[in-house]
């Protein structure tokens, strides 16, 4: 199977996704990695918003080589991602280029304006996928041969996700972890906004999602649902 994650920002996918990635490429599927901005305000240590694009986008492609995943960067603006004609088409693009059976992105019940956009896009743009007359650089993708299964992914901090499905990231929770280290002009700028350590919040958080699931570590998840295109669980890994 293709499977595609879209992010507002270089990191979220480690944190939120990676371990379900992990297991989906271990079983040999193909991982397929979308950023909408790449975090170009995200730092406070270098001279100019490209420097730090330059930088979180190098970060993402260092993170992603756990995966073996393909990886392709929008470049809207981070903090501003708006919902346009171009950010739309951009957003369609990326998912006709995976020509996925599996998405995953952010919930549209996270507080942050740029994660609720980027879930605002892909749903967006869900039903047209397929439309010839909506033109891409990339070609429709035939919906007879698959439509793709919509999961969003935990919201930072666990706050109003109540998930309906998790996954088992016990044995790949270092794989994790470390994937989100890689990610270093973050872990300062991040400690800014939180009261303990990052990496540490980010294992808490697979720590009480396991807890709820039975297990050590595990990821939460929603399947969207819409006419022709309700989420197949059993998708999930």
């Amino acid at each position: 199977m293709n499977i595609l994650a879209i992010a507002a920002h270089p990191d979220d996918v480690e944190e939120m996704v990676f371990g379900t990635l992990m297991k989906y490429h271990q079983r040999g599927d193909n991982i397929y990695i979308a950023l909408a901005t790449s975090g170009n305000i995200g730092s406070n240590h270098s001279a100019s918003r490209a420097e730090i694009a330059a930088t979180r986008e190098g970060e993402q492609l260092e993170a992603a080589k756990a995966l073996d995943a393909k990886v392709k960067f929008m470049r809207f603006d981070d903090e501003d991602l708006c919902d346009t004609v171009e950010s739309r088409r951009a957003f369609l693009n990326a998912i006709r280029w995976a020509n996925p059976d599996v998405i995953f992105t952010h919930s549209p019940l996270d507080t942050s304006p740029d994660h609720n956009m980027c879930a605002r896009l892909v749903i967006a743009n869900l039903l047209i996928i397929g439309a010839k007359l909506v033109e891409t650089e990339e070609p429709p993708m035939n919906m007879d041969e698959k439509k793709p299964s919509l999961f969003f992914w935990d919201i930072p901090g666990g706050f109003k996700f109540e998930p309906e499905a998790y996954v088992d990231i016990s044995d790949v929770i270092e794989p994790k972890i470390a994937a989100i280290a890689a990610h270093k002009s973050q872990l300062v700028w991040m400690e800014g906004y939180l009261n303990h350590d990052y990496l540490e919040s980010m294992r808490v958080q697979s720590r009480f999602r396991g807890y709820q699931y039975g297990c050590m570590y595990a990821e939460g998840f929603v399947g969207y649902q819409i006419h022709g295109f309700v989420a197949d669980l059993r998708l999930l890994p």
